[in-house]
């Protein structure tokens, strides 16, 4: 037999509510066998993401955010809030269990991370991965990432900092809000990096999203085509 043939996508620049509309219908249209395997990038207008069990209320300053325009959404999967928008790019992988080898979730997390930092590293950043979900340059945090199982079907997610505001972030997150001083923040961005700082010039989009495409083709044996949403999908998001 010759390699699983999957598919990529590029979705673009999307609300938060469209976003989560899509991780749902991807999802279920992989659970379903009515899409191949799919990469699909992603990037958000300012949102901050709550994870699937939490409070927003504990987990997000709400009136910064209302005051900010950055909208509220809860995640498919779990951990802490996050802040998502322009300077960020969410890439994705939809998959089934037979694909990974495995409903281990550390196991699984090693797979995504080992070959996301080998995209990042063919970008000329020196990324390596740091268990259990993190991918690290010089020990500085570029990219997080999480997944959760649907029935046979996986949704695994991560981030790639590329020109991302720490302030704003940390202002959205409750838990921090009240230590925003001007060291807090510079501590913050000591331990975060973006792809900004370590790569120019700063790689086209067409490049980085071809490094990651690449990464997993070789991390999983499959071949990755470009493709669009189709009907089945659609329907479902919908």
């Amino acid at each position: 037999m010759g390699a699983p043939v999957w598919q990529w996508l590029d979705t673009g620049v999307r609300r938060a509510a469209e976003n989560l509309a899509l991780n749902r219908a991807l999802l279920e249209a992989r659970r379903a066998g009515e899409i191949p395997g799919t990469v699909r990038f992603h990037r958000y207008a300012p949102a901050a993401l709550v994870g699937h069990h939490e409070d927003p209320a504990q987990a997000l300053d709400l009136a910064y955010c209302a005051r900010q325009g950055i909208v509220v959404q809860r995640r498919l999967t779990g951990g802490g809030a996050i802040y998502m928008d322009e300077g960020v790019l969410g890439w994705e992988l939809y998959l089934g269990r037979a694909d990974v080898g495995t409903p281990e979730m550390p196991a699984i997390s090693a797979r995504m991370c080992t070959a996301a930092a080998a995209a990042i590293r063919a970008l000329g950043a020196r990324a390596e991965y740091r268990a259990p979900t993190d991918i690290v340059v010089g020990g500085r945090k570029i990219s997080g990432t999480g997944g959760a199982l649907d029935g046979d079907a996986l949704l695994y997610q991560g981030t790639l900092l590329i020109d991302f505001d720490v302030e704003v972030m940390l202002r959205a997150l409750a838990a921090t809000a009240p230590r925003v001083t001007p060291a807090f923040v510079a501590a913050a961005r000591d331990s975060v990096v973006n792809l900004r700082e370590c790569v120019a010039p700063l790689p086209a989009p067409e490049r980085i999203h071809a490094a990651f495409v690449a990464a997993f083709a070789q991390e999983f044996g499959a071949r990755i085509e470009p493709a669009v949403l189709g009907e089945p999908a659609l329907a479902r998001y919908r």
